[in-house]
């Protein structure tokens, strides 16, 4: 006899589409009302399920997962779901939903309901949902009506996460999850179009840039070009900061002598080795309404307008940009476009040219070519470091000029050294010609390879900057510790505040590397965003820095790093205070010591024990006062399995 098929019921419908569309890993903190889901998922082979400790983690994560796969990985369609148990869950988790609104980050927020013939019976957990929800769902706010339109709502939901990058909301009843499907039809329908929405490629080679699009850069480039060096404006966030955008933005730039700034809080972008120099924005409203001023032209790309101070401060202007609206442009991605698209766009009408670039495989001969005829061998293993087949720094110099030669293009000095494999040298010298978007990945060179001073951990090589500094260890020594360490390909989750302000200069001239930061302002981040971001991209190295007081509030990340063995290294700077707002005290006129200003300030009675809480949730921790121990720490710690 055949088996009867397997009944289909409203929490399965959801997990099917949620799968369909592009969700790949799901963040939960479940409760009674979502148990059916759970049973979905764990028949869900597509979807990873992964448990946390607080909703405020969940959603933090899912902000984490979705700004690689879409800033980073260039997976543009792939996107994190949270589970949250009923209003008080998402209460819970609203924080750091603000911070992935904020981020444009998609996100499927799926939030349990009560039964539909238990709601309005004032049970303890009910509450409002959807005006909860709407407060970061500013798109798409649904509650599932009946069980038959759980897989529309959802598609749909899907749809308006990934099209207007933001978190959609679905709030599914109870009862729902457990009923049986009876319109096949629809679900197949659901699960087809979030099919479609998945392969939909944002931008393309297809995606034709209209005429009206062309013609506002034009009109654009006609007020800023007259202007001398200095005068024009590039201030960036969102999609406008990937590699490969970015270095259209730095040769636009380059061509009408603009500057080039970031929000001050972005939320992801692509910097160190040979990515071009930005400017991050001031924090304080008055010192960046100062370093605006001058402009006389202001473009904007793909961020909020117009851009605003973080708070009112007396005296102090709201507004950061105090040019005419004739003299600042607002360039966003229109339609099905994305912002590539628009800057390709763009460099064209300068003329400065976006060229056909060679295939994958055209690049991958000429660097083995040019390889071999330098170690006078062919290699076999495209994987293996080249210095196991006879490569010298001599050599290496050698074969990085006579790349730059057959390319036309320039490249790092150090490219063979960061890159030396065939494949990864392959995959450098195509991202430079912008035709990949492989991560930098780095093999270990042997002894002969002239990068000293090191420091040696288990057979491994550790580069350590000349100037390191030495001593008594403060913020400013561990920032510069970190950026000489920190390995190419790291992907580093900023939420270091007052600790960590010298990190972003000090950062400048490392190895490429991605740098995330707090997009909302709510603290509460770092912690739970790095399990996200380990999630999305394994194979790099997630470096979370973290202030003390904000690694509070979602200190039971460390947990869920432990349990799902996530390569994850956080540096929390234990300065045993809110140095931020003791800082905000004195710019404010109020006293920033004694009396109430310490007690509701300082996090030193009692003292906090990072390395009893971290050992706690299953991580290894260490406390460290001097420079010479925090390198030799964070050194095992990358090290580290």
């Amino acid at each position: 006899m055949s088996e009867e098929p397997k009944e289909i019921t409203g929490a399965t419908a959801l997990c099917k589409v949620a799968a369909a569309g592009g969700v790949e890993v799901c963040f939960a903190n479940p409760g009674t009302s979502e148990m059916h889901v759970v049973g979905a998922l764990a028949e869900c082979a597509d979807i990873r399920s992964v448990l946390v400790l607080h909703e405020n983690v969940a959603t933090g994560a899912a902000d984490g997962y979705s700004r690689v796969k879409r800033d980073v990985n260039r997976d543009r369609n792939a996107m994190a779901m949270t589970l949250l148990h009923l209003a008080p869950g998402l209460m819970n988790g609203l924080s750091n939903l603000h911070n992935a609104s904020r981020g444009r980050s998609s996100i499927l927020n799926v939030v349990g309901e009560m039964s539909t013939f238990h709601r309005g019976n004032e049970a303890l957990l009910e509450n409002d949902i959807e005006s909860l929800a709407r407060t970061v769902s500013t798109k798409y706010v649904h509650t599932s009506a009946a069980v038959d339109a759980i897989a529309s709502d959802a598609a749909d939901a899907i749809e308006a996460a990934l099209r207007h990058r933001g978190v959609a909301t679905q709030i599914v009843p109870h009862d729902l999850t457990w009923s049986r499907v009876l319109d096949s039809g629809r679900l197949s329908d659901a699960i087809a179009r979030a099919e479609n929405v998945r392969n939909r490629r944002d931008g393309a080679e297809d995606v034709v840039v209209t005429d009206a699009v062309r013609a506002f850069l034009r009109e654009m480039l006609a007020r800023a070009k007259p202007l001398a060096r200095g005068e024009v404006l590039f201030y960036i966030g969102g999609d406008a900061c990937g590699e490969e955008e970015l270095r259209i933005v730095g040769d636009v730039a380059e061509a009408l002598g603009a500057d080039v700034v970031c929000e001050c809080f972005f939320s992801c972008i692509e910097r160190g080795g040979d990515m071009p120099k930005v400017q991050r924005a001031p924090y304080f409203p008055k010192d960046a309404a100062n370093a605006f001023a001058k402009y006389k032209v202001v473009i904007f790309l793909d961020v909020p307008r117009p851009p605003t101070a973080m708070f009112g401060y007396r005296d102090s202007p709201t507004k950061l940009f105090a040019q005419n609206d004739d003299d600042m442009w607002f360039v966003d991605p229109p339609g099905n476009a994305m912002m590539l698209d628009v800057l390709r766009a763009l460099a064209m009408e300068v003329n400065i040219g976006v060229q056909c670039a060679p295939k994958m495989s055209d690049v991958a001969a000429v660097v083995e070519h040019v390889v071999s005829e330098a170690l006078a061998k062919s290699v076999e293993d495209k994987e293996d470091s080249l210095w196991n087949y006879g490569m010298t720094s001599t050599k290496a110099v050698s074969v990085h000029d006579k790349l730059c030669k057959e390319f036309d293009i320039k490249l790092q000095s150090t490219i063979v050294f960061n890159h030396n494999s065939i494949n990864a040298l392959t995959n450098a010298v195509a991202t430079k010609l912008g035709i990949a978007d492989e991560s930098p990945k780095t093999a270990i060179a042997p002894k002969d390879v002239d990068a000293s001073p090191k420091s040696t951990l288990e057979g491994e090589y550790v580069q350590v900057r000349c100037d390191s500094p030495t001593g008594a260890l403060n913020g400013a020594k561990v920032c510069r510790i970190i950026a000489g360490m920190q390995p190419a390909g790291a992907i580093v989750v900023d939420e270091s505040l007052t600790s960590g302000s010298t990190y972003w200069k000090d950062s400048e001239s490392s190895a490429r590397f991605t740098h995330m930061t707090l997009t909302g302002g709510s603290i509460g981040f770092a912690n739970a965003a790095a399990v996200g971001v380990a999630l999305a991209a394994p194979e790099r190295q997630t470096i979370a820095l973290v202030g003390d007081g904000s690694a509070q509030y979602t200190v039971q990340a460390l947990w869920t790093q432990a349990r799902e063995k996530l390569n994850v290294v956080t540096v929390i700077m234990n300065n045993s205070k809110y140095q931020i707002l003791r800082v905000e005290c004195a710019i404010q006129g109020v006293r920033a010591s004694g009396g109430a200003c310490d007690s509701l300030t300082k996090l030193d009675d009692p003292s906090i024990d990072w390395c009893k809480l971290a050992e706690g949730y299953g991580v290894r921790g260490v406390r460290t006062t001097t420079c010479e121990e925090f390198a030799d720490a964070f050194a095992r710690a990358l090290d580290a399995d």
